[in-house]
């Protein structure tokens, strides 16, 4: 096994198995190579091409990347789901309509923790909350998450701007350039692995959901992806939010699978019925 700088361990010549990294002491995360029809993003996604942000890239790849009125055709696309994708809280985004818990019902979507998570509940959605800042201000723009989330509606237009600009940005990149990584920080795109009760794993995207789908639009059938939180369903009743009872087992464990099988929620599944 080859390792590279920052204590992250190179899996992809050897197991190519998030369990890996767990017996590895030393590594605080991974690198493995995510095939894209086992990658997932928010709320049960498969990145092989149903999420908003692979369809919208995959309309400028066939468009043009250069032409003037690519970013027309990303906003468009984007609106689209924005406009019909607007979950009323936390709860509904997890795709737990009929919880009893009153503090996934009161959270807006960004404020779904998942139920391995460590943060708490208003930790988790303070973290979303900063990102949004950081993620506009990275394109020149200073708004929060007021003017939404990437992840679903409502989003103001200009939101809607900003992500179609990073989308065609590295879109440009990428195909200019080819699919580079680095050791930095930012230098992979980021995930969750979810181990399965037969040790099969698919890959939730943490950081990186622009690059992974510019990847994807442009043909690439992997990924190297950096996994730094490995998570078993075997160990669902120990989760930090099933034991603090935010949620029941039964739920923890619909979350997890609707994530890992790449199960859309209703509001988004009936967005894709539309598209077909």
């Amino acid at each position: 096994m080859l390792t590279t700088a920052n204590s992250l361990l190179d899996l992809r010549s050897g197991s190519n198995h998030p369990l890996s990294l767990r017996y590895s002491e030393i590594f605080e995360a991974a690198l493995l190579e995510g095939r894209f029809e086992h990658g997932r993003a928010q709320p049960g996604l498969a990145l092989s091409g149903e999420t908003p942000f692979v369809i919208a890239a995959r309309k400028a790849v066939e468009f043009g990347l250069y032409q003037p009125e690519t970013i027309e055709v990303i906003v468009a696309s984007l609106t689209d789901y924005y406009l019909r994708v607007g979950p009323a809280n936390a709860a509904v985004w997890l795709g737990l309509e009929n919880t009893g818990s009153a503090l996934l019902l009161a959270a807006p979507p960004w404020g779904a923790v998942f139920p391995w998570r460590a943060r708490t509940q208003a930790s988790y959605q303070q973290a979303y909350e900063a990102a949004a800042i950081a993620e506009n201000r990275a394109v020149g723009r200073e708004a929060g998450i007021e003017e939404g989330w990437l992840f679903c509606g409502p989003v103001s237009p200009d939101k809607i701007r900003i992500e179609g600009e990073r989308i065609l940005y590295v879109l440009q990149q990428i195909e200019t350039k080819g699919y580079q990584r680095a050791d930095s920080s930012d230098g992979d795109v980021k995930a969750t692995a979810l181990v399965n009760d037969n040790q099969e794993w698919r890959w939730l995207i943490t950081a990186g959901n622009h690059r992974a789908a510019a990847a994807a639009a442009l043909g690439y059938g992997s990924i190297p992806v950096r996994i730094n939180l490995v998570i078993s369903r075997v160990d669902a009743l120990w989760w930090k939010h099933v034991a603090e009872g935010t949620f029941q087992l039964h739920e923890a464990q619909q979350v997890f699978d609707t994530l890992f099988n790449g199960q859309a929620i209703p509001a988004v599944q009936h967005w894709l019925n539309g598209k077909s």
